[in-house]
């Protein structure tokens, strides 16, 4: 059983007239009880998604 679904989100920020995408296209799920990390450079998104 599915306890947290992520289907096709995205962040963008504007900075002036550049947009900077941080997540594109990101899904997941979560099943309960499962113990999930994530991993990425700094910057990459991982507190975003969150």
């Amino acid at each position: 059983m599915k306890y947290v679904e992520v289907k096709n989100e995205y962040k963008r920020y504007k900075m002036g007239e550049t947009t900077i995408t941080a997540n594109d296209d990101i899904s997941f799920s979560i099943e309960k009880g499962q113990l999930v990390i994530i991993l990425g450079p700094s910057g990459a998104g991982k507190s975003t998604i969150l």
